[in-house]
């Protein structure tokens, strides 16, 4: 079991994430794996949504919903924080499937600080 964590967001119906294995990553004292990735980083500096085949390089990174995805070591779940307009079946399998999170416990939330201001 290869539990990710990372950033995700969706952009013309595509999911565009960046994980890093669980494992790999130490827990903080509350017993939450999180990663260091930035969702301004990777989307402006390193353009990210070029490795999807999306030519988005006049977009800001909080023009598109997104979310990030952490590990609670403790409870042994996955926590889904993204903006509300993902919260569609579809797209919650893509992230489960990209994260590896189809055999976990998997919770979701959603989070002003993902809120989305354009529309997918």
């Amino acid at each position: 079991m290869n539990i990710k964590v990372g950033i995700f967001w969706f952009a013309e119906n595509t999911l565009i994430f960046k994980a890093q294995s669980a494992i790999d990553l130490k827990p903080d004292q509350l017993g939450f794996i999180d990663s260091t990735l930035q969702h301004q980083v990777e989307w402006e500096d390193n353009n990210i949504y070029q490795l999807f085949g999306l030519m988005l390089d006049s977009t800001d990174y909080y023009n598109f919903p997104r979310g990030r995805i952490v590990f609670n070591a403790e409870q042994n779940t996955s926590y889904v924080y993204l903006d509300k307009s993902l919260f569609k079946k579809h797209i919650v399998k893509k992230i489960k499937a990209n994260f590896s999170l189809l055999d976990t416990n998997v919770r979701f939330f959603t989070d002003p600080h993902y809120n989305c201001f354009g529309s997918i």
